[in-house]
């Protein structure tokens, strides 16, 4: 039985298609035909586009608005850590649940959440299917969402932004608010003190008849001449100067808790802009798809393709199953 090498190249490939063209024809035909009916019952989605830069937390912050010397110049974009910040408070169910909730996603995706135990779940999975916050490398937020209904997908993108600035505004004046409470019970216990030796001295300069200010603090204030001798009168000015001193200390620790409390409630004022919008959503946002023609043509060459690579199968198996029987 002499032994025939089995050879396939360019021109077996031609010879193939040319003997199956009508099979291969027929076939991305019928794939074309099947594909045209799917992308005519598909409805069309629309993507709403919105992009923030994050706010600077420095700008608002209370070491730039009491500074006490030139500050250098401060940007009003936040940098890495900021779009890091907006973007996990983006993805978090602080803003995601929100949304579902705002807008009934549930009654808009038709799932029943009441009778069906997975339905929470399949409503937030098929959300975030087509809802997306992500940072570019421009240090900036883009948000975006597809939907059958333009209008109700940009809506979702606003107010997407909107919850991410209200967001993060709250962490920051949770943090001051706390801050400043600190700093107020502090000063509660300072001014309890500052009373009690205040009520002392007062005592002390009522027993020894010494009115004058002779705090070893106050060294630009005091002109102090005594006006007697003896020891009581000596004990009494270096109790009067301690406590004075003590008390003069407490003055002062007061005053600056106090401001630092006020600077602290500062910046809990709510209208500092926690993102800066570069682009609202519209509701003329770009079409998502189905694109029809172009899906039309694309299963209709794949079909062309897998037509013609079936078809060489089939020939190679036939010559193969000839040249052993040979």
């Amino acid at each position: 039985m002499e032994n025939k090498e089995l050879k396939f190249d360019l021109f077996d490939v031609i010879r193939v298609g040319i003997k199956w063209k009508k099979y291969i024809l027929g076939l991305a035909i019928a794939a074309s035909l099947i594909a045209s009916i799917y992308y005519f019952i598909e409805k069309n989605t629309y993507q709403a586009y919105g992009s923030f830069f994050p706010a600077s937390a420095v700008m608002s912050g209370r070491i730039n608005l009491f500074r006490e010397t030139n500050q250098e110049w401060i940007d009003f974009f936040g940098g890495e850590n900021e779009v890091d910040r907006a973007s996990v408070v983006g993805n978090s169910a602080n803003v995601i649940s929100y949304l579902i909730d705002t807008f009934k996603i549930s009654d808009h995706y038709k799932i029943d959440t009441k009778n069906d135990p997975d339905g929470a779940k399949k409503v937030y999975k098929k959300f975030m299917k087509n809802f997306s916050i992500s940072r570019s490398g421009f240090k900036h937020i883009e948000v975006v969402f597809t939907d059958q209904d333009n209008q109700f997908a940009y809506k979702v993108v606003n107010e997407a932004m909107n919850r991410i600035d209200d967001q993060l505004r709250k962490l920051y004046i949770s943090v001051n608010t706390h801050l400043a409470a600190a700093i107020d019970n502090r000063l509660d216990s300072i001014s309890t003190s500052l009373n009690m030796y205040t009520d002392s001295l007062v005592n002390l300069r009522v027993q020894y008849n010494i009115y004058d200010l002779i705090g070893p603090g106050r060294k630009n204030m005091v002109n102090f001449t005594p006006r007697s001798s003896g020891v009581q009168y000596a004990k009494g000015i270096e109790a009067i100067q301690n406590i004075e001193e003590i008390k003069d200390k407490l003055a002062m620790d007061r005053a600056k808790y106090m401001s630092l409390s006020n600077e602290f409630k500062t910046s809990t004022y709510g209208g500092f802009p926690m993102i800066h919008v570069t682009q609202w959503a519209t509701p003329n946002g770009p079409k998502a798809g189905p694109f029809r023609i172009l899906g039309v043509l694309t299963v209709f060459f794949a079909s062309l393709v897998f037509g013609l690579l079936l078809a060489i199968l089939i020939d190679l198996f036939g010559s193969n199953k000839e040249r052993l029987n040979a």
